[in-house]
Formats: structure tokens, sequence, C-alpha cells
């Protein structure tokens, strides 16, 4: 087996929300056991490499208890791992905040943008909106000067308001770094209609001239993830789909029962299924879905911006024409900035 560079691992397919677009929406609300846990994370380390341990959901806060043991569990063996947390940040409270800082664990919070923008789609099981919720558990973190990260999902609900997530990140001042998601057309997410490419070059443009005055304003500028990236990727020299650690086998998901999938979009997917964590990853098929993808996306290689990149989501190109295109408006205004930078 290749050393894996990062490993999901969905603690609890159970959540307390009932996002319209969730792409999660059909799986197993199970809460993952401890033994499987270990089993996942001496799976990634067996490779003796640094790796990156997500750990998602469902809401994965809603396992706190498992969490905790996970990240004791890491630091008493001193296992390479560095360990990321995406959470709908409803559940933040001055204790989690206290285990997730004091733990090393890198914070990511979904919001879509200035309230009444986020409760259209981010809501409760009754349908009241989260925004508040979300709000207050990012001020906690801040009031102990953690930083966190934004991941705001893009439908055509919010495209022409995009702006208005880069205003909010710098009104709760411990924002460091906002990045866009697109619409993933599985669960409910396929009763959600996705951005068109004219509004994502239009809406990414705005991000990117409003980031620029308030970070001057501010005196300290946010990250965007897609620039980031860009300004990364301009400096290989391969031609790989190097955006993707499911493409190119360096990456699974791991699902609440135990079953390792390449894609947290392929969960429940026979076709993607690449063992468990009782009898480890099947590498010959391993290599066969990385194969798979990357032929599927050969019409990639082919575009100009490739080397600049590294490819669309697989995922999301199977799914919907309208979706790469989506996406490669997103990518191409991220290069652009950072070609000007």
């Amino acid at each position: 087996m290749m050393p894996l560079q990062m490993m999901v691992l969905s603690l609890t397919g159970d959540c307390n929300l009932a996002c319209r677009y969730c792409y999660a929406s059909g799986q197993d609300r199970s809460m993952m056991t401890w033994e499987t846990a270990r089993r996942a994370i001496d799976l990634a380390a067996a490779g003796g490499e640094p790796f990156i341990l997500q750990f998602s959901g469902g809401e994965p806060l809603l396992a706190l208890p498992l969490l905790r043991r996970i990240a004791d569990y890491i630091r008493t063996n001193r296992i390479r791992a560095r360990m990321d947390l995406q959470t709908n940040g409803t559940l933040l409270t001055e204790e989690t905040a206290d285990f997730l800082h004091h733990a090393g664990i890198g914070i990511g919070i979904s919001l879509d943008g200035r309230p009444d923008v986020h409760d259209v789609h981010r809501c409760y099981p009754d349908g009241r909106g989260s925004s508040m919720d979300v709000i207050a558990g990012i001020q906690c973190l801040g009031r102990r000067g953690i930083a966190v990260g934004l991941t705001c999902v893009v439908t055509e609900e919010n495209v022409g308001r995009l702006s208005g997530i880069i205003e909010m990140a710098y009104y709760l001042g411990n924002v460091r770094r906002i990045g866009f998601d697109l619409l993933r057309t599985q669960g409910r997410g396929t009763a959600v209609r996705s951005a068109r490419e004219e509004e994502m070059t239009q809406a990414m443009a705005e991000v990117f001239v409003r980031n620029e005055h308030l970070g001057r304003l501010h005196g300290y500028r946010i990250a965007i993830a897609q620039e980031e990236q860009a300004a990364c990727l301009s400096q290989r020299t391969g031609d790989s789909f190097s955006h993707c650690h499911a493409m190119s086998g360096a990456g699974v998901h791991i699902d609440a029962a135990g079953r390792i999938y390449a894609c947290s979009s392929f969960v429940g997917d026979v076709r993607f299924l690449l063992g468990d964590v009782e009898h480890g990853i099947d590498v010959r098929r391993q290599v066969e879905v990385a194969h798979e993808m990357q032929s599927s996306m050969e019409f990639c290689r082919t575009c100009r911006d490739f080397t600049s990149c590294g490819g669309a989501c697989w995922a999301r190109c199977m799914g919907s024409d309208t979706l790469c295109a989506v996406e490669c408006a997103l990518k191409r205004s991220a290069m652009k900035i950072a070609v000007e930078k």
C-alpha cells in the first residue's frame, strides 16, 4: 500500500442540522466505535509518513468523546498526523473550544454568507436557521485567540452574494482562510440548483475586490483557498491530477462502520469501496479506481490551464457538465489573481 497523505474519518453519520444541499444525508447515521477509529488511524500511520487526519460527518462534534480519545491516542503514540475538523459550528462550547485548541486540531466551519443567506440552506430539522449559533461558536473560539477557516458552499441562491462571506469573515475577526465549495449532486444536493459559469466568474471577481479592500482597512488579508492552491500549482513541473488525493490513490474516506472509500462523494457506492479497517485497503482496487478516474478525466489535460489547475473534481464532472464548467470558472478566477500577484 502506498503511504496515505490524507484520511477522512466520518465519526458519525448523524447531524443536528438538515441542510437543504447535504450530499451525505443518505449515509448511515450510526456512531464510529473506538476500535474502528483506532484501526483506521493505525492503517494510515503504518506508511510511516506524515498525513492529514480530517474529522467529518454528519456532524463530528456529536462524537466528541470519541474525538477526545482519538486526539489522546495520536499524542500518546506520537503519530505524525495533522488533525483537522470540519464542523457546522453550532455545537462549539467554551469547554469544546479549549479541548480543540489544546489538542492542536485545526478548525474549519461551514458558513455560506450573511445570516439571511446562510439560513436559506443551513437550517435545523424544524426549519430554523443556524447562523446565530454558528456565529456564536466562531466568537467563542475568537475569545480564546483561536483562528478558523470557513467553507462556503456555492449554489444558485447565494452565488450573487458571495462577497457577504468576506464581510462576515472580517467582522468576526478570527477567520484567516475561506474556501469555496461547489454543490455536490448527491443526497439532498440533487434538489438544489448549482450556480452558472458566468455567475461564478462575476461572483469571484467581486470576492477578490472586496477582500483586497477590507484587507487594507483591517491591516491583514484573509487567504482564499483557491488562490493559495493556484499559486502553489503554478510552481509545479509535473502534469498529474495533483488537486485530488483520491485520484492519486493517496487519500481515503472511512465511514462510521469502517468501510473505506476513495472519496467522501462515493460513500455507499460499492464501485468505489476499497476495503475496511479490519482487513485493510485492497491495493489492486485502489490503483484501479485511481486509474479509472484519471482516464475519464483525460480531457482536462488538453486544457491550457491544466498545469496551474490540477484538474477538475471527478465526482462533479461525472454528475454534471454544468458543474464542471462552474468549477473551471472558480479556478480560473483564482489563477488570474495568483498570476497578477
